[in-house]
């Protein structure tokens, strides 16, 4: 069952794999919404908040983040709600909703007199299920609405989907799929695709005393061009206070450039608070996130 599935896989990839070369449609879809992976440096793929196959693995979450997102480049202030919840032992599910402000910019007439200004906006919302095959084995899927308008009158809109393997075996974990296969935007005459990509990756736990750390890669290679890859590392202390840092690389088209990132978590009866800083980036340096959630 397992090589029928991937060979399926395969099928897909293939034909997206030869779309041309060029800049991707509504990059947004790939921002990292969470103040726990985006400390990790993105590193999100073994994340139920992002990969469906993981939520059957783990207990039920819901979060609202706050990001103050890329100051030194097109800023936006963004909101986001996600959640993944267990259905029994084997099924679970998991949804995303967030909202994301753009810069004003001035409008004029056709004298040339400003009359009014406009912020462009972004808005993402999906919902996956999950399903375990057995203790060590799962599958998951995700479909998502993403629209963005660019100014009065004016917008793009797509539909986009993940599809992810996940296998987890005592404190190790790995999971391959693809992110964001979806329509393409029509601009003019001209067609772009999604930041698509197939997706890989890994992850090792290991406890000891009060202690425990947590390890995390992941890696992009995209359909329109450029690898991201990222990684990531969190200690936690009695699984109440937890400081996290990671690296992100992203080359030619990657939705995400090279930034580094660092950030810290508590947790008490279930209620955790986190924050998230990328720095070393010009674009995306001193974006902060911070989130609320509830753990159940």
């Amino acid at each position: 069952m397992k090589k029928s599935i991937l060979i399926s896989l395969v099928a897909v990839l293939l034909p997206v794999a030869l779309f041309a070369q060029e800049s991707p449609a509504l990059p947004f879809i790939r921002t990292d919404r969470s103040a726990v992976t985006s400390a990790m440096g993105g590193a999100e793929a073994l994340s139920p908040l992002y990969n469906p196959a993981a939520v059957p693995f783990r207990g039920s979450d819901v979060a609202f983040s706050f990001q103050s997102w890329a100051p030194g480049g097109a800023k936006s202030t963004n909101m986001n709600l996600t959640g993944g919840f267990r259905i029994g032992k084997r099924l679970a599910v998991n949804f995303i909703g967030a909202y994301q402000n753009g810069k004003e910019y001035p409008l004029y007439d056709n004298t040339g007199i400003g009359k009014s200004t406009f912020a462009p906006s972004d808005l993402l919302a999906g919902a996956g299920v999950g399903f375990a095959f057995t203790d060590f084995l799962s599958i998951g899927v995700n479909v998502k609405f993403a629209q963005s308008t660019v100014a009065q009158g004016s917008s793009y809109n797509a539909v986009a989907g993940d599809a992810f393997l996940l296998f987890k075996m005592k404190g190790f974990s790995a999971t391959a799929g693809v992110a964001s296969l979806g329509t393409p935007v029509k601009s003019g005459e001209r067609k772009f695709g999604l930041p698509a990509s197939a997706k890989v990756g890994l992850g090792y736990d290991l406890a000891f005393g009060t202690g425990a750390l947590c390890f995390a890669a992941d890696a992009d290679v995209f359909f329109t061009g450029g690898v991201g890859a990222a990684l990531g590392a969190q200690y936690g202390w009695n699984d109440m206070v937890f400081a996290r840092a990671g690296f992100h690389l992203g080359t030619g088209n990657a939705p995400l450039p090279t930034y580094a990132s660092v950030g810290l978590g508590v947790k008490f009866v279930g209620i955790h608070l986190d924050v998230s800083y990328l720095l070393g980036n010009a674009v995306l340096g001193n974006t902060l996130c911070a989130g609320i959630g509830y753990a159940f």
